[in-house]
């Protein structure tokens, strides 16, 4: 367990600028413009806890409602592999919800996560960390060793989460509405998907982050990533539904040839899961 989920030293490591007092000054504006300030708050209220019952302390914390529907779909493979797809509609509670609901069933759970995630030590029995995903590429040795941890969790029977988009949902501006919505689903993920010859679980999260964070991401996906820890905190008396599609079964999965037209395939079966007062 770590006193800090992010301490200023490790800040300190990343650059030379830093250091020093007008270093710590820097840190101490950079934590309150990030909400990492915040997200540090959060964490020392759980981090007594691992796994399942960390996230389950930190939602209550947070003050999340978690509504589960068609939770029985996962009573089907109990004991054999499956992979979960989801939209990545939050960027951090989403993840956690996941394995607070998945992992309360199988506690063998993991998500394929990025280095960012994996620095919550307390989560990190259900995690698989690698860097950011790279359109169809695994292009470094940390993620190439993530793959091959995905692989091998797989074949001994264990089910597997992924976010496919790889990243938080994307804004688009139509006319006067923005419309919130993954990106491609990146297919060096697809490509582990369809190798992996297990049942695929669909798993939507309905909602989104604040009206703010999506207009930034119209400005610059930079300027967003600075409110991301703010989402975290201001999720209280928010209702996140979670909804499990049929599943899609390895046979079905195998007709479809190209990578790119079963990741649009598998992301609209989770998107079909949506519905009009989300």
């Amino acid at each position: 367990m770590k006193e800090k989920l992010i301490s200023a030293d490790e800040i300190r490591k990343m650059h030379p600028i830093f250091r020093g007092r007008f270093g710590n000054i820097l840190i101490k504006m950079g934590m309150s413009l990030t909400g990492l300030n915040k997200v540090n708050r959060i964490y020392d209220t759980s981090k007594q806890y691992e796994g399942v019952a960390f996230c389950d302390s930190l939602l209550k914390d947070v003050g999340v409602n978690i509504v589960i529907e068609n939770r029985e779909v996962l009573d089907q493979f109990k004991d054999q592999a499956f992979i979960t797809v989801s939209n990545h509609a939050y960027g951090h509670i989403d993840g956690i919800t996941a394995i607070d609901v998945v992992g309360s069933v199988r506690p063998d759970y993991k998500m394929m996560v990025n280095f960012i995630l994996g620095m919550i030590d307390t989560m990190s029995m259900h995690f698989i960390a690698v860097n950011p995903y790279q359109k169809g590429t695994v292009s470094n040795k940390s993620s190439l060793e993530g793959v091959k941890q995905c692989i091998a969790h797989v074949k001994a029977g264990h089910p597997l989460g992924f976010f496919p988009a790889g990243a938080v949902s994307k804004t688009k501006l139509k006319g006067l509405k923005m419309t919130v919505r993954d990106r491609e689903w990146q297919p060096s993920v697809i490509k582990l998907i369809k190798g992996s010859k297990v049942p695929v679980i669909p798993m939507y999260f309905s909602g989104k982050n604040s009206w703010l964070f999506n207009f930034l991401d119209l400005v610059d996906w930079r300027l967003r990533s600075l409110r991301l820890g703010h989402e975290v905190y201001n999720k209280k008396g928010k209702t996140i539904h979670v909804r499990f599609g049929t599943p899609i079964m390895p046979d079905e999965i195998a007709r479809h040839n190209d990578l790119e037209e079963l990741g649009e395939f598998l992301k609209e079966k989770t998107y079909d899961l949506a519905r009009d007062n989300d």
